[in-house]
């Protein structure tokens, strides 16, 4: 028989014979299947109790040979013996015919924490022994070990069951048992405050920070009501630091769980997801950590494909570390993607370009839920602007393409804020703003996503703030460039404080301000009306190009390009007359040209100025200016009958 459940059994013999000699029991005398005699049942009890015995030596010895925990997860001798009695029974049913006598409950299959306190009577312990080992708050219940029911009918709290876990009973039958969301982190470098608040880079990189200079393991999790007990166990019985990584502000409930099991002896590190603000207790120390280094980033890397079975030059990992500045956990991640589907008996040695692409769809996970794709295979040819404007974008791709240098190898990155590049196109609807982020990310080997403003803009305080924080890591990950289409719609004017609102939606443009300010990726705002953005977002700009209304040879090379060669055109030399009699933007030329060219596919013709004129009316009337016959002069006739 098992120790524990050996000793459990000599317990209720023990008060099973002393309510025989007091008249208090009248059941049959038939517990011969336990193969406890017991003569040797009490001969064991009295030596257990004798006077001057060390009661928890006494008590523990046959438990803590059976699981070897008492000591480590710090039991007292009441909450030892509740968890012996729950689990002994649990684990030898033998015993229940015992407990329903001693309860006087036929139907009893469970102890109570009556019958604990009578065992604990026996052994000299106060009643208040067991009643604090069954309180919520207790050990037993904050390392998941023991719970109580209430019985229907029976209200008294002398008459609830006491239950052991399944984790008790697997420990108790030799059995192991993982707690489910669970991960063990080697650490590298540590700290052993007993609550630490940790804030700035990424969870993996917290649990490592925190447990290393202590010689500690971390247990990384995300605490839930469940999964807590679980992990406070696994991390106390391991002497590892708990790190509970927290994606969103911890309720109350959870921080007074993990104040409790701070208190009751485990190292507890709360990993905040960068964004997330939380005021911890007064005394819990608070730590700001950076991001990872490129350095450790590549270890990582190298690291993650190892335990993988795969291997990577050096060098490789290098430039791919000081590219995609991914936390520590994603990396893991993206460690996993870059090896997934290879054969398990072929070396797996994944090329540069099989890394940078599970680096950029592991950080495209956050980038998609707030952004898309943006526009993709133009180039310089494709781009129709004056040789002013065009000048200034290739002095933006230029600079985009000379970071690495300037900021890193000739030190300009050292300082706050010096590593992004932002930049404010203006001007009117359809000049090539948003086609123009397309060719530079091009031309600079950038991915373009276009915020979406409608997933981004929440009604709720603090939530707008939130997701543009989160697309920014994203996009700081990736190496994205991110385009903020039509900017002035998020970054508009603070205006003077009337109302609470006002000064909200001011606290909202100022956290925007410092956002941008500190992001190290490279950014696009567009506006269709600069005066309406915010002046400091304007002065923060690493540079500014305004874009103009095309003039007339423009538009010439404007419709020219926005006709394809195979198009059948009636007579080109009519584009010459279109662009110069209607001043169309380029977004508005393309339409026109696209539904010039449906109208003469409907009618079995080519496209003629007939098309060419009626699509460009359409266009300015969208606009709001939509030309009489008098303005239109000869190329009236091409309206037709009442137009």
């Amino acid at each position: 028989m098992n120790p524990l459940v050996a000793w459990v059994a000599e317990l209720l013999l023990a008060s099973w014979r002393r309510q025989e000699r007091e008249g208090r029991y009248r059941g049959a005398d038939d517990f011969r299947a336990l193969h406890i005699d017991p003569a040797d049942a009490l001969a064991s009890w009295r030596a257990a109790t004798a006077p001057g015995a060390p009661w928890p030596d006494g008590l523990a010895s046959g438990f803590d040979a059976a699981v070897r925990f008492p000591d480590a997860l710090g039991l007292d001798a009441g909450e030892t013996l509740v968890a012996a009695l729950a689990v002994a029974v649990e684990v030898e049913p033998r015993l229940r015919p015992l407990v329903a006598a001693l309860t006087d409950d036929p139907g009893a299959r469970q102890p109570t924490v009556g019958l604990a306190a009578e065992l604990a009577d026996a052994l000299d312990l106060p009643p208040a022994a067991v009643r604090a080992a069954v309180a919520p708050g207790g050990r037993l219940a904050l390392f998941g070990l023991v719970a109580t029911l209430a019985v229907p009918g029976r209200p008294s709290p002398a008459d609830a069951w006491v239950v052991a876990s399944g984790w008790l009973t697997d420990a108790v039958e030799g059995e192991e048992s993982e707690a489910n969301g669970l991960a063990w982190v080697t650490a590298e470098a540590a700290d052993g405050v007993r609550t630490t608040v940790v804030s700035g880079a990424d969870h993996l990189r917290h649990a490592e920070s925190v447990a290393a200079p202590s010689g500690r393991a971390a247990l990384w999790t995300n605490p839930r009501g469940e999964t807590l007990p679980a992990a406070a166990r696994a991390a106390l019985l391991a002497d590892a630091v708990l790190v509970a990584a927290l994606d969103d502000v911890p309720p109350p409930e959870l921080v007074a769980a993990l104040s409790a099991v701070a208190e009751a002896g485990v190292r507890v590190a709360v990993s905040l997801a960068p964004g997330v603000s939380w005021v911890a207790p007064a005394s819990w120390r608070v730590l700001t950590l950076s991001p990872a280094p490129a350095a450790s980033r590549a270890r990582r890397w190298a690291d993650a494909l190892a335990r993988r079975g795969a291997v990577a030059n050096a060098e490789d990992l290098a430039a791919l570390a000081s590219e995609y500045p991914l936390g520590l956990d994603a990396i893991e991640e993206a460690a996993e993607r870059a090896v997934a589907g290879w054969p398990a008996d072929d070396p797996q040695v994944p090329t540069l370009g099989d890394l940078r692409l599970a680096a950029r769809r592991t950080a495209w996970r956050d980038l998609s839920s707030c952004a898309r794709p943006g526009p993709t295979g133009s180039g310089w040819d494709d781009l129709v602007v004056t040789d002013a404007i065009g000048g200034q974008l290739r002095d933006v791709a230029a600079a985009i393409g000379q970071r690495g240098r300037v900021l890193d190898d000739w030190g300009f990155g050292g300082r706050p804020g010096s590593r992004g590049y932002h930049v404010l196109f203006a001007g009117p609807s359809g000049t090539g703003k948003t086609m123009s982020a397309g060719v530079i990310a091009a031309a600079t080997g950038l991915e373009l996503w276009v915020v979406d403003l409608a997933r981004v803009v929440d009604k709720y305080l603090g939530e707008t703030e939130k997701a543009i924080d989160k697309v920014l890591r994203a996009a700081e990950a990736s190496g994205a460039m991110l385009l903020f289409d039509e900017a002035d719609a998020l970054f508009g004017r603070r205006g003077e404080v009337k109302e609470a609102k006002d000064r909200w939606a001011n606290v909202e443009v100022a956290f925007l301000l410092q956002r941008i300010e500190e992001h190290d990726g490279v950014t696009v705002l567009t506006t269709n009306v600069s005066h309406h953005l915010d002046e400091a977002f304007a002065r923060r700009m690493s540079q500014r190009v305004e874009f103009t209304v095309p003039d007339a040879s423009l538009r010439r090379r404007l419709w020219t390009a926005s006709l394809p060669a195979d198009a059948p055109l009636d007579a080109r030399s009519d584009l010459e007359t279109v662009a110069d009699r209607f001043e169309l933007a380029g977004g508005a030329i393309r339409t026109a040209a696209l539904n010039a060219a449906y109208e003469a596919a409907a009618e079995g013709t080519p496209i003629g100025l007939r098309h060419l004129v009626r699509a460009s009316v359409l266009e300015l009337a969208k606009s709001g200016r939509p030309p009489t016959r008098a303005d239109l002069g000869d190329l009236g006739v091409h309206l037709g009958a009442g137009r």
